[in-house]
């Protein structure tokens, strides 16, 4: 009778935990295969178990062994000479995310890391060709919690400088401003390499989006040439409905410069001056912006205290955005020029195209150059590469 009693009391002690494994453990397979990780659960969750690691799931991370041997992805790295820059990179076609890595010969290392975020508004993975997120957990590089290390990064031998963070992309009807589809909402359709070798690499990846009920294929394509400290992202945007449709098309970024975390020390510059204040952008007259973490001194901060890194977005002139800007909020800004850019993190760059207009199976496309810009010796202003674009 005991035996029975203690046997029933296992089955019992079982279930219980079966029934919790169930509902009270989230399995979250994102199916990169990265590693197995043991997360403190979160929405209702005790724990989490997953198979890769993203930035904004590291400070809940209780444990973890990274691992390739079950990994899904597209990769190459090769480095014929160590007298020129080397690339590797690793790609995703199904999940759509992954990374590119430029190794420079004096050590110096690029990283752009690609829909490997969970996006802020939708609390939801992107997956697609957006800058953002970290290495994953098995490529010898990681460094999990360094979050400097994420997004767009230069390391100068010594450490990582934050050089772009997860982009602010988003599409909307124009008469549905407080309506945003954000990115992470869109169906992803699939991803490619599309070519890739020592010279360089390119990726697409297709999208499906619903806006005002008018259905619009989003296709994305980015290049990078080994080497080079920017790549090229051409977005094309087709309505794929039955009636005409406005759209709004944004880009943006708050990309804490220098530092992850931080906007302070963060202005803006132009082709020919430095810009301390909130500023409405001529589009036709720039045709690339940016921003320098080389600090504001209409607010008093010192310019020594900062990185003087800098970063640009150029745009071509067939795509041109109707309307771009530094503020100290994203989303469609109401400020004044005699504002400084004062936020502590949330100095802004940002691009507006539209409204526009399209025809059912009628394409609009743009082209952006975004990267690293370059420092000049003996000057405080940065100098930007030369993209091809203009």
């Amino acid at each position: 009778m005991k035996r029975k009693r203690l046997l029933l009391s296992a089955l019992l002690l079982l279930s219980v935990l079966t029934v919790a494994f169930f509902f009270k453990v989230r399995i979250n397979i994102k199916s990169d295969y990265e590693g197995l990780f043991l997360l403190k659960g979160d929405g209702g969750y005790w724990l989490e178990i997953t198979d890769d690691l993203f930035p904004e799931e590291t400070d809940r991370l209780i444990w973890g062994r990274a691992g390739n041997t079950f990994k899904k992805a597209s990769t190459f790295g090769l480095c014929p000479s160590p007298q020129n820059p080397c690339l590797s990179f690793e790609w995703n076609d199904k999940e759509g995310r992954g990374f590119i890595k430029t190794v420079y010969p004096d050590g110096k290392k690029l990283l752009i890391c690609l829909g490997r975020f969970v996006n802020s508004n939708s609390l939801l993975p992107a997956r697609g060709l957006f800058v953002g997120g970290n290495l994953p957990g098995s490529d010898p590089d990681s460094q999990i919690f360094n979050r400097d290390e994420s997004g767009m990064a230069y390391y100068d031998g010594s450490r990582y400088f934050h050089i772009w963070c997860n982009v602010n992309e988003v599409i909307y009807a124009a008469n549905q401003s407080m309506r945003p589809v954000y990115p992470s909402s869109w169906e992803f359709v699939g991803s490619k390499v599309l070519e890739s070798g020592r010279d360089g690499v390119t990726l697409q990846s297709r999208h499906h989006a619903v806006i005002n009920t008018e259905s619009f294929d989003i296709v994305k394509t980015l290049k990078y040439h080994t080497g080079d400290t920017f790549f090229r992202l051409t977005t094309s945007i087709t309505n794929a409905g039955v009636s005409p449709e406005a759209f709004i098309y944004s880009y943006g970024d708050e990309p804490w410069l220098g530092n992850f975390g931080s906007s302070k020390g963060n202005i803006g510059w132009l082709k020919d001056r430095l810009v301390f204040n909130e500023l409405w952008i001529d589009t036709t007259s720039n045709t690339f912006a940016g921003m320098y973490d080389h600090g504001n001194q209409n607010i008093g901060e010192n310019q020594a205290d900062y990185t003087q890194k800098a970063n640009f977005i150029e745009w071509d002139p067939k795509g041109r955005p109707e309307r771009a800007y530094f503020s100290n909020t994203d989303g469609i800004p109401v400020f004044s020029d005699k504002t400084p850019l004062s936020s502590p993190d949330n100095r802004f760059i940002g691009l507006r195209w539209g409204p526009r207009s399209l025809a059912p199976g009628e394409s609009f496309q743009f082209t952006l150059a975004i990267g690293m810009a370059d420092s000049q010796p003996g000057s405080n202003f940065p100098l930007k590469p030369p993209t091809g674009l203009n």
